[in-house]
């Protein structure tokens, strides 16, 4: 599964304008819950394993309701709770969810659900270069000290 960008930045004019961006389709589903299982792959390489449940092939003849997207919440929430629990130096203006916005699902929540991915997504960026500035590369003439008897 590949990251796919998200989109962020919907607006109440795209639905008055009734643009793509102003309706949740199946790829949107499809990309929202693909990016999930992608970072839950990325920590998995750090050896951070996280629990989910996800779909990633939705088509046109499935319905999503509001325990879909309340899913899609936790598993989002499970992840940002994941990272800050081993790397609380790693820091994101993670934008807040609440029960009581999903029944009435608008742009608003959706942009946000796609802005905490973004953001865990240079989370999980952030720390490929740490782990990677603090290793070497087998074969390297780099030795450790012994202690002598």
């Amino acid at each position: 599964m590949n990251w796919i960008t998200p989109i962020t930045d919907r607006t109440a004019a795209d639905i008055a304008n009734r643009t793509d961006r102003g309706f949740l389709n199946v790829s949107d589903i499809n990309r929202i819950e693909g990016n999930i299982v992608w970072l839950t792959n990325q920590l998995a390489r750090f050896n951070i394993f996280v629990t989910i449940s996800a779909v990633t092939n939705w088509n046109t003849t499935n319905v999503p309701v509001t325990s879909d997207f309340m899913r899609i919440r936790s598993n989002i929430d499970t992840l940002i709770t994941r990272i800050r629990a081993v790397r609380p130096d790693l820091t994101a203006n993670f934008q807040p969810t609440a029960e009581r916005d999903f029944p009435q699902l608008g742009f608003v929540t959706v942009n946000r659900l796609e802005i905490n991915l973004l953001l865990l997504k240079q989370l999980i960026d952030r720390m490929s270069t740490i782990y990677r500035q603090a290793s070497f590369k087998s074969g390297q003439q780099l030795f450790l000290p012994q202690r002598r008897v």
